[in-house]
């Protein structure tokens, strides 16, 4: 696939952690010091396994990790993970996380082209706003489907097929854009077409085997992907 290569669509959904903003730090060294709180054996789950998980469930990540560590009630370990996880990413948030370049020149130039632009992500809505928020994002995307929206996530697709629903959005004619394997398998079975963000923390060959429809190597070349479209009475 090319990096040139340019999309039909309507519509452009986005993910939000490792796309829009850059919160790889505060991800990993939240992951870190939970596990420093409450994992008892001695192999942790390595950073490269961390990744792996980022655009799915937190709470699902979580408790996969509490019965790795053999917790005698995994549920309850992975609440208390929980707990800990995000009373550090909220003390931690605005210190580390860092803006992408041109991230917002881009979504103002999509919407100039006349995409309708959303994000759908894993994260807690309250979470996803203040991230936004940071960096003047929020007013660019109308409308989102967070972590609190649906029961199942990434990488199922039921958050972009409620995100087309409540927008009445043809899944055929939106992308989504995200940087982890989870957003492609997610566009993927929701019948859009998928845009790999290669300035996330993914390898570009794990995210190769999810069949992209295109990767963007910046923010900006996302412009590339998404032309100025030809309006309806042009000549």
């Amino acid at each position: 696939m090319s990096e040139q290569r340019s999309l039909d669509v309507d519509a452009v959904l986005f993910d939000l952690d490792g796309t829009l903003v850059d919160t790889t730090d505060l991800i990993i060294a939240s992951h870190e010091h939970t596990l420093t709180q409450h994992f008892r054996g001695e192999q942790w789950p390595t950073r490269r396994e961390i990744i792996f998980n980022l655009g799915r469930s937190l709470p699902e990540t979580l408790r996969e990790y509490a019965a790795a560590d053999e917790a005698a009630d995994a549920g309850e370990a992975a609440e208390q993970m929980l707990r800990t996880y995000r009373d550090y990413q909220l003390a931690n948030h605005d210190r580390m996380i860092r803006p992408f370049e041109r991230v917002r020149d881009t979504l103002e130039e999509l919407t100039r082209r006349g995409y309708l632009l959303g994000v759908v992500t894993s994260k807690l809505e309250v979470n996803a706003r203040l991230a936004l928020a940071m960096y003047d994002l929020g007013g660019l995307l109308p409308f989102g489907v967070f972590h609190d929206d649906t029961d199942v996530h990434k990488p199922d697709p039921a958050p972009l097929l409620l995100a087309a629903q409540k927008n009445s959005l043809d899944a055929s004619r939106t992308a989504y854009v995200g940087d982890s394997i989870h957003d492609m398998a997610a566009g993927r079975a929701a019948g859009m077409r998928t845009v790999a963000a290669l300035w996330g923390p993914f390898p570009r060959e794990d995210l190769e085997k999810e069949r992209p429809d295109a990767f963007a190597a910046t923010p900006a070349s996302l412009l590339n992907v998404f032309p100025a479209r030809v309006r309806s009475g042009s000549a």
